[in-house]
C-alpha cells in the first residue's frame, strides 16, 4: 500500500475547540462550580482549550501530506472552525457522538470525546486520530499508519507498570498532578489485561480501528460510562487508543515503532534558541521527522508564536 493506491479507505478525525468563545466558556465555568482544582493544566486549565488557529495548519497538513485520506472528520461542541480543504470535511457535534448517552453532555473532557470516537457516523474502519495542535511536516502513504489491512503501527515504547506508577507516586507527592496520561495508558493496558507493562505513547496522531473499539465497548458498557461519566479528567478515566494497541498487541496485530525519529516536539517554556534547534530537525537533510506538535501556543511569546508560523507557512505553502 501506498500514498497513490490502497486496498482499503482511511478517515482522518480531529477533535477540537474554540476556548475563546465565550459562550464554551461560560457553560464550563457553570460546570466548574468554582472548583479550584479542576484549573491544573491536566485536568481543565484553559491552556487546554485556548487555540491560535492550529486546527487550520493541522488540516493544511492533513491535505498536503496526506492527500489519500477519504475524508476529515471534525468534531466541535456546536461550533465550526470553517476550515478549507480539498479532502471532504464533516463536522461531528458531540451530540451526535453522545446519542443515547446525552446525561453526560456537556463534556468538556477529550478522553470521553475518544471513547466516543468509533460512534461516528459514516467512519472508515481504518482512522488516524489527531489533536488539533499535530503538524504533518512531510509525505506520509497509508502504510505509516496500517502496514496492511486490520493491523496498526503505532509509536511508542513498552514500558514497566510497576516502575512507572512508582515514579508517578514520587511525582504526585511532590505535588505534580495525579490526573495524567501516563496513569491513564497504564489503567488502560490493566482493563485490556497486561498489568504489568504498558505501551508509552507519545503525542503523535494515532491509528485506529472501528471495530475494535466497537466491539470492546460493545461487550463493556461499564466501561464505556466510567470513560465519559465526568464532565473533566480524573483518575477514574483512561486512554482509548492505549487500549486499542493493548487488544491488537495481545492479537499479534500491533507493530510498535520508535517515537524519537518521526516526532519533532517543542515546549511553550523553551526559548527561541532552542525553537530554531527543534525546527532544524525537520528541515535538515535526511529527516525522518513526519510529525510536529507545538505545545500550548496560547503560552508563548509573540517571537515565538511568527517564528512557529513562519515557518508552518513555509512548510505547507504550494
Amino acid at each position: 500500500m501506498n500514498g497513490t493506491s490502497k486496498p482499503f479507505c482511511v478517515d482522518a478525525v480531529i477533535t477540537w475547540v474554540d476556548g475563546n468563545d465565550p459562550v464554551l466558556n461560560a457553560k464550563r465555568a457553570e460546570y466548574m462550580h468554582g472548583d479550584a482544582t479542576l484549573l491544573a493544566k491536566d485536568i481543565a486549565g484553559p491552556t487546554r482549550y485556548v487555540e491560535r488557529g492550529e486546527i487550520h495548519w493541522c488540516v493544511r497538513s492533513i491535505n498536503k501530506f496526506m492527500p489519500w485520506v477519504r475524508r476529515i472528520f471534525i468534531v466541535t461542541d456546536g461550533q465550526d472552525p470553517k476550515v478549507e480543504s480539498s479532502i471532504p470535511v464533516e463536522l461531528v457535534d458531540h451530540k451526535v457522538l453522545f446519542q443515547g448517552y446525552e446525561q453526560y453532555l456537556p463534556t468538556f473532557n477529550s478522553l470521553s470525546l475518544e471513547a466516543m470516537l468509533w460512534r461516528i457516523p459514516g467512519l472508515s474502519e481504518h482512522f488516524v486520530y489527531f489533536n488539533d495542535d499535530l503538524l504533518v511536516c512531510k509525505e506520509v502513504s497509508a502504510d505509516t499508519f496500517f502496514p496492511r489491512e486490520g493491523h496498526i503501527n503505532c509509536h511508542g515504547r513498552m514500558a514497566s507498570q510497576r516502575w512507572t506508577r512508582l515514579c508517578y507516586d514520587i511525582k504526585e507527592h511532590f505535588g505534580t498532578c495525579p490526573v495524567n496520561h501516563v496513569r491513564q495508558m497504564m489503567l488502560a493496558a490493566k482493563i485490556a489485561g497486561n498489568d504489568s507493562r504498558f505501551i508509552h505513547l507519545s503525542h503523535t496522531p494515532h491509528p485506529l480501528l472501528r471495530s475494535t473499539l466497537e466491539q470492546f465497548y460493545t461487550q463493556h458498557p461499564e466501561l464505556l460510562v466510567q470513560n465519559i461519566r465526568n464532565r473533566f479528567r480524573s483518575p477514574q478515566h483512561f486512554r482509548t487508543d492505549e487500549l486499542c494497541y493493548t487488544l491488537l498487541l495481545g492479537e499479534g496485530r500491533l507493530h510498535i515503532r520508535p517515537v524519537r525519529p518521526v516526532l519533532m516536539r517543542y515546549y511553550s517554556t523553551k526559548g527561541m534558541m532552542k525553537l530554531e534547534w527543534t525546527l532544524r530537525r525537520v528541515t535538515k537533510p535526511g529527516s525522518k521527522v513526519c510529525f510536529a506538535c507545538f505545545y500550548a501556543l496560547d503560552q508563548v511569546g509573540d517571537d515565538i508564536y511568527a517564528r512557529i508560523s513562519q515557518f508552518t507557512e513555509d512548510l505547507l505553502k504550494a
